[in-house]
């Protein structure tokens, strides 16, 4: 069973903004920009979600992304800085309480991807879910902790201090490499390029499949043009590489894809075409 708790969602930025080869003409020759769930051309703005996904095996209670998060010092984009959203209500709502989460997998380390690690306690960050081992690709780690050493890490918006250290001070974090598996049927497949160590979690049941692919595929039109990628991809060749390797892979298969942002219906298949790719959000 997969439950999708949201911390924000809406009109999100222009086509361009999220990718560069997302030109007003561009964009405009897609099928996905003709699709109302994840495009409103009245304000040149995409629709996008900042969820988690709440994966229930018989043995755990799996929590992967943690959003934006409240009370998070993030000036350079106002929509995130300083919230205070109803997230934990919404988890318990949902059946899913901070306290019975048994992992959280952050697919990546962007500011989006880790906010509610941690939550503000009497003026210090603390792990949110206080009986979670939060699983990080161990090159993830490395990586950021090298950026948060040598440079400002103005494009992570500082969440190191704030989401990601804590959580290693907390002896919570537990580091991984390769295609981890959590439990049978439930393993991490490593999807680099829009960071190092971005990775997804496959599940497989032996009837479905699906894959929760955080920031690979930020938006349906890269289903379209799996060449486009975002301003935000670390290194924007190997991302689009494996994005397409990954489209292909799985198209036609039945899979379930359910990335990080995907607005509702959130889940879908990707199905072959004559000359590329496009996705379905039903069973047929």
């Amino acid at each position: 069973m997969i439950t999708r708790v949201v911390d924000m969602e809406g009109p999100f930025r222009s086509p361009s903004f999220l990718m560069p080869d997302a030109t007003p003409d561009a964009f405009a020759a897609t099928r996905t920009s003709r699709d109302p769930r994840f495009y409103n051309p009245a304000t040149n703005e995409l629709i996008f979600s900042f969820h988690s996904l709440i994966v229930q095996t018989p043995r755990n209670r799996i929590l992967v992304d943690t959003c934006v998060g409240n009370d998070k010092h993030r000036p350079g984009l106002p929509e995130w800085h300083l919230r205070k959203g109803s997230y934990l209500a919404d988890l318990t709502a949902a059946g899913l309480p901070a306290e019975s989460i048994t992992h959280v997998f952050c697919t990546h380390l962007h500011a989006d991807h880790v906010g509610w690690n941690t939550r503000l306690l009497n003026g210090r960050w603390v792990p949110t879910f206080a009986n979670a081992k939060y699983v990080m690709h161990r090159k993830e780690v490395e990586h950021f902790d090298h950026v948060r050493r040598t440079s400002n890490e103005a494009a992570n918006h500082r969440s190191w201090d704030d989401s990601v250290q804590p959580i290693l001070d907390a002896g919570q974090a537990l580091l991984v490499d390769g295609d981890h598996e959590i439990e049978p049927g439930v393993r991490l497949k490593c999807l680099p390029g829009h960071t190092p160590g971005n990775c997804a979690l496959c599940l497989d049941d032996g009837r479905q499949r699906a894959f929760l692919i955080g920031d690979t595929i930020h938006h349906p039109v890269q289903i379209e043009r799996p060449q486009w990628s975002s301003n935000f991809c670390g290194d924007r060749a190997m991302s689009a590489k494996t994005r397409a390797a990954f489209v292909e892979d799985v198209a036609d298969t039945g899979a379930w894809i359910i990335p990080a942002h995907f607005a509702p219906p959130s889940a879908v298949q990707i199905v072959g075409e004559q000359g590329g790719f496009w996705y379905r959000t039903d069973q047929k």
